[in-house]
């Protein structure tokens, strides 16, 4: 993010900034709101923005990249894939007082509610980096 100038909101930085949960997803989902409508001031003043969200469903992500699209400015998708079982190892090495209810109240009981990007989802972004990159669509 250096490299390209960009303003990083990380909502998991912010959560643990402000002394709350990881686990606490009504804070949570007030929070990424608040730092979506910030990051459309953001790009409003000409500023490149990476939101640092979990989205977990396409919904999410279309919000997410309408308010990029609404500002005039280009929308990249990033998806880095890994296993439950992974993600799971990431959070424990992590460690803090949060870890093992996230692991385990959030990865291990709802990873079948995570929707992963597909080729139509996809098609709606100006870049995308992760699987199945033949599906970014062509300029």
């Amino acid at each position: 993010m250096e490299r390209v100038g960009a303003v990083h909101l990380a909502a998991d930085e912010w959560v643990l900034g402000l002394g709350m949960s990881l686990v606490d997803f009504e804070f949570r989902v007030k929070l990424q709101d608040c730092l979506l409508a910030h990051a459309g001031t953001l790009l409003r003043a000409g500023l490149s923005v990476v939101l640092e969200f979990g989205s977990w469903s396409a919904e999410e992500r279309e919000r997410i990249r309408r308010v990029a699209a609404d500002e005039h400015a280009a929308v990249e998708l990033h998806f880095l894939k890994a296993s439950v079982d992974e993600l799971v190892r990431r959070v424990r090495a992590r460690g803090g007082p949060f870890a093992e209810a996230l692991a385990s109240d959030v990865l291990q009981r709802d990873a079948a509610k995570f929707q992963e990007p597909l080729a139509d989802e996809i098609a709606r972004f100006d870049r995308y980096c992760g699987p199945n990159q033949d599906w970014i669509p062509s300029s």
